[in-house]
Formats: structure tokens, C-alpha cells, sequence
């Protein structure tokens, strides 16, 4: 029986698109973790993977305890640059997000330690208390891909279960529900206290409480305090790892609220009756009731919560609402889908008798559908429909200028284009429009728009990559401008990562260091160190590939246009 029932979970498994990573056998969860993907959940040039060297940390550590490994009277916990630490921006200028490269050999600790034996069956009992309360779903437990599919796009599993958890159900409940409360909390990973995922694997103050989980609680914050030099708040951000850890502590949050809000209904201060629904992605909060005052004193219960864990809920994005559905909506996306011109779809079928599907625009060009974007972008910098247009764009410049069909060949011009190892002949398109400029205008939305950075600078490199044999000249200059524009752009070191992805095929280091990003002289072969392993004992580090990171093949097949390791095509839910 009991066979049978592992059989058909295997089963069910095996149709769904992503399964919780809670959900794996431990081992299951540990290869997840130690893959690229997850690793690193930040967009990167197709040509980086950390496989390398997270398989040589796993290898060359084993079972070793940290204290094992750490050479004689080296504490880890004081030294500097341990991870590679990157400040990123959201608007340009000050408002900076910190992402992390986690150092391979304590990234492997840590996701071992966490995934072992009864450590995970641990962390798995705890996730499953925390979501016994029907009420409220925690809906960003990380999630990973099920075995023989492959994710369309970076963070594509992760952005599909925003849509279905958050969008998709608000929608849904708006039938039933005609209140709506929205927060979410001000600098979420920087505030949580390393501290508290004792309390929380201990499930302190509740029914389940237990003491069983405080060693795994132990390990856990040492490892972050050696990755952090010895700072005791905050936890990394840029890995699926570290969105689990913080899963711990917001699940517990969640656990705690159920149990305020069942005692709050005993006391008569809420409805013996009372019906409510909570969602929560990470840090945003979404809570409906059909009565307003019992959404007030449920909205209070969460405030004063938060509080005790050093949270705050961000002000300028709290609000109560009666119009779910457009609310339900993020502005961006409310402002996209009714002011943006209609893209219409067209379907026609060849002399061959093969199908083709193109887009119409209402743009008369491609400078007015850039312009469009720039305005949007200053009106919602960095959302997540700025990505989306720019990859509309995208779409249409690479449509035009490589046309598929033979009728939509007609009128190209045959040009000679120096191959990686000959030259060869091929059909093109060339753009009518101001090229200088139109590459202006989206290296002004890069400069601006950090999360939209590398899609802006693919825009303009496919319009640089269209410019004539003849300005090749002209096209050197505009590519040593956008150069001299974002280089010392400020808190924006991922800015260089894609410049140089643009111009790593002309880039000349003789004179010295064309970008300082240590990411970026990984790529062009000069000395760096990107993880300072000087803790490590000397045989354990010996023979660490860190140059693996870049996969020479796939760097010398690399142009000078920015392409994604998955092709993502834009009337795709997950893009919402």
C-alpha cells in the first residue's frame, strides 16, 4: 500500500510543471541548490556557469565541518570579500539592492547541512505547520523545474508562479471577497535577523513548539556569519537558497498570525465566522475580507507582528482597496495593457504551405516604439513590463532584420558578413531609421533601469549589429560612447557584465583595466580573485577552477549581440 502511494506521488510529480523544492527528497534538494540556476538566480551573459566550481567545492569538502576545513587559527568570520558582493541600483542613482555570489565552499556547507538527513526532514515538518492554515499560502517557497523540462527563460518557473499565486488567484478571489488589503515590507532580506531562524525552526510560542531543531538553527547562522564578516543581520539575496532561509522566517511569521487571528476570534474581537484569505509572496502582502473593520484589525495583527521581527511595511505601497481587479493588476501592467498601443497578431501561410506568424504594431517605426518605452520607463522605471517591451522590440527588430519567409525576404539586400571562419553570403535587411540615435535612446533606459539593463543594451546591440559594412567605423565610435556613457555608472557593476558582452570581442587591456567588475576580468583572462578562500586549508583550495566559470566555447561563439541562454517570446504568461 505504502509503495503505491510513493507511486503515484512519483506520478503526479512527473506531470507538474515545478514542484516546490520542500517537497523534494533531500538529496533531490541539494542537487537543485547546487545547480547554476538556482545558485545564482541573477540574468548573467550566456557564456558564465558556476557548475565548475560548485562541483569542485562539493567534491573537495565531502562531510568536512567548516572547522575542518578552516586552516589553523583562521576565523572566516573577520576576513573580507569572502562572497562576491555586488551593489546594484533600481533607479540610477541611490536607491542600491546588494546581490550575491555566494563563496562556493561555504554555499555547499550550507545547502548540505540544510538538506541532510533529518536537518531536511526537519526544515520539511516546519514548512508544512507553517502552511496549515488553509487561510494564508505562502506562495515564493522556492520552486524548481520537474525532470525532462526546461525553463523557457531566466526565473521563468519563478515568475510563472507569481502569475498563477498572486494575479491570477486576487482575480479570482475578487468573486468572493470585496475588500483588499496590499503591503509589503520595506528592505525584506537586509532586515531579517540571522537570529530569529532559531525561533522559527523551533516554532517558538506555538503549539508545535520544539527544541529539536536548534543545532541545524546554529549551523545555519554561523554559516551566514562567515559569509557576511561577522554581521549579525541581514541575510545574502541572489540565490534560491538564501529566499528558502527566508522562507523559514517569513513562514514562521505566517504561522504566528494564524494563531493571533484564531485567538482574536475566541476573545470576540473578530467573527467566530469571520472568512479571510492571505497571500504572501516573499514580502507582499495581500489579505481579503468582506468586512472592512475585521480587514482593519487583521491588517493591525501583521503590522505589530512584523514589528517584533524587525520588519516594516513599506507605507508608500499600503493601502486598502475596493476596486480588486484593477488593483489586483501592479501599476505598471495596469498603465501597459490600456494605454499601449494594439499589437496585432498575423498568421499566413507560404508557397511552401508553411504557417508563419508575425506581429503588427501601431508604430510607424522603430524610433517611435523606442520612444514610447523610454516614456514608459521614466513612468515605471524598472517593472517588470519595461523587461516586457523591450523584449517586444526585441522581437520585432530581430523579425525584421532576419526574415523567415521567402515573401518577407523580398527586397533584401545580399551583403558579404565575415563569419567566424569565412566569409559567406547572406540575405539582410537594413533599418531605414537613425540607428545613432535610436541606440541612444536605449542605452539612456539602461543607464536608468538596472533590471532592465541587459534587455536595453540587446536592443542596442542588434541595431548596432545592423549598420553597414561600410560604418564600421561610425559603429566602433558609437560602441566607444555607450562605453565611456555606463562605465562609471554608479552601484551598476552588472551594467559592465553586458557592456562587455558587447565589446569583449575589441575590448584592449594592454593599456590597463577596461572594467574593474571582477566578473568581467574572469572573462578577459587578467588576475583576479572573486572568492577570498585564504581560510581554507591550502590542499582543499589547490586545484579550485575559478576561470571554469567562463565557458570559453560558448564566449568564442559570442558576437557582439546580446543573447539569452533561453529565447523568451512575449505573449508568454510568465512574463507578466
Amino acid at each position: 500500500m505504502e509503495k503505491k502511494k510513493e507511486t503515484e506521488k512519483k506520478e503526479i510529480k512527473k506531470e507538474r510543471k515545478s514542484v516546490r523544492i520542500v517537497d523534494l527528497e533531500g538529496k533531490e534538494a541539494l542537487s537543485a541548490f547546487m545547480s547554476n540556476d538556482l545558485y545564482c538566480t541573477t540574468e548573467l551573459p550566456e557564456y558564465f556557469d558556476f557548475s565548475g566550481v560548485l562541483e569542485y567545492a562539493a567534491r573537495s569538502i565531502g562531510d568536512k565541518t567548516l572547522e575542518q576545513c578552516a586552516a589553523d587559527g583562521c576565523n572566516p568570520e573577520t576576513l573580507p570579500g569572502v562572497n562576491l558582493n555586488v551593489l546594484t541600483n533600481k533607479d540610477g542613482k541611490y536607491a542600491v539592492r546588494p546581490l550575491t555570489l555566494a563563496n562556493p565552499f561555504l554555499y555547499y556547507m550550507l545547502a548540505r547541512d540544510i538538506c541532510g538527513g533529518k536537518a531536511w526532514k526537519a526544515v520539511q515538518e516546519c514548512f508544512k505547520l507553517y502552511g496549515s492554515n488553509r487561510h494564508i499560502r505562502a506562495c515564493a517557497i522556492p520552486r524548481v523545474k520537474t525532470a525532462g523540462r526546461k525553463e523557457p527563460f531566466k526565473n521563468a518557473t519563478a515568475i510563472l508562479n507569481w502569475w498563477n499565486s498572486m494575479e491570477q488567484r486576487s482575480l479570482e478571489l475578487s468573486l468572493k471577497y470585496r475588500y483588499m488589503f496590499i503591503t509589503d515590507i520595506t528592505n525584506c532580506f537586509g532586515q531579517i535577523n540571522p537570529e530569529q531562524i532559531a525561533d522559527a525552526l523551533a516554532r517558538k510560542d506555538t503549539p508545535h513548539e520544539t527544541s529539536a531543531n536548534a543545532a541545524l538553527a546554529a549551523r545555519i547562522q554561523r554559516y551566514l556569519r562567515t559569509m557576511q564578516k561577522g554581521k549579525n543581520i541581514g541575510i545574502p539575496q541572489g540565490s534560491s537558497l538564501f529566499a528558502l532561509i527566508a522562507e523559514i522566517v517569513l513562514g514562521y511569521t505566517d504561522m504566528l498570525l494564524s494563531l493571533q487571528i484564531a485567538e482574536a476570534k475566541k476573545r470576540g474581537t473578530l467573527a467566530e465566522n469571520l472568512e479571510y484569505e492571505i497571500i504572501r509572496y516573499v514580502d507582499d502582502y495581500r489579505i481579503f475580507c468582506n468586512d472592512p473593520e475585521a480587514l482593519v484589525t487583521i491588517s493591525y495583527m501583521l503590522q505589530h507582528l512584523l514589528e517584533e521581527f524587525n520588519f516594516r511595511m513599506n507605507t508608500s505601497k499600503t493601502r486598502t482597496s475596493t476596486d480588486l481587479i484593477t488593483d489586483t493588476l501592479k501599476p505598471d501592467k495596469a498603465f501597459y495593457i490600456f494605454n499601449t498601443p494594439i499589437i496585432g497578431k498575423q498568421t499566413y501561410t507560404d508557397e511552401k504551405g508553411i504557417e508563419h506568424t508575425t506581429y503588427a504594431f501601431d508604430f510607424a517605426g522603430f524610433q517611435k516604439h523606442l520612444l514610447f518605452i523610454f516614456e514608459f520607463s521614466k513612468r515605471y522605471p524598472n517593472s517588470g513590463q519595461l523587461v516586457r517591451q523591450l523584449e517586444e522590440l526585441s522581437e520585432r527588430i530581430e523579425d525584421f532584420i532576419n526574415p523567415k519567409s521567402e515573401l518577407e525576404k523580398a527586397g533584401c539586400e545580399t551583403v558579404a558578413v565575415i563569419g567566424a571562419d569565412k566569409e559567406k553570403e547572406e540575405e539582410k535587411r537594413f533599418l531605414w531609421e537613425n540607428i545613432s540615435a535610436m541606440v541612444a535612446i536605449a542605452v539612456e533606459i539602461a543607464a536608468n533601469n538596472l533590471r532592465a539593463a541587459q534587455n536595453a543594451l540587446k536592443v542596442a546591440s542588434q541595431l548596432l549589429a545592423n549598420m553597414r559594412p561600410s560604418e564600421s567605423r561610425k559603429k566602433k565610435e558609437i560602441i566607444h560612447l555607450i562605453y565611456e556613457k555606463l562605465k562609471w555608472t554608479h552601484n551598476s557593476a552588472f551594467l559592465q557584465v553586458w557592456m562587455q558582452n558587447i565589446t569583449h570581442t575589441t575590448d584592449d587591456w594592454s593599456a590597463g583595466d577596461v572594467y574593474d567588475m571582477p566578473l568581467c576580468r574572469v572573462v578577459a583572462g587578467k588576475p583576479v580573485t572573486l572568492w577570498n578562500n585564504s581560510w581554507l586549508r591550502p590542499g582543499i583550495t589547490a586545484k579550485f577552477p575559478q576561470e571554469s566559470i567562463v565557458d570559453r566555447d560558448a564566449l568564442s561563439k559570442t558576437g557582439q549581440v546580446i543573447t539569452f541562454k533561453s529565447k523568451r517570446r512575449y505573449n508568454d504568461p510568465t512574463e507578466e
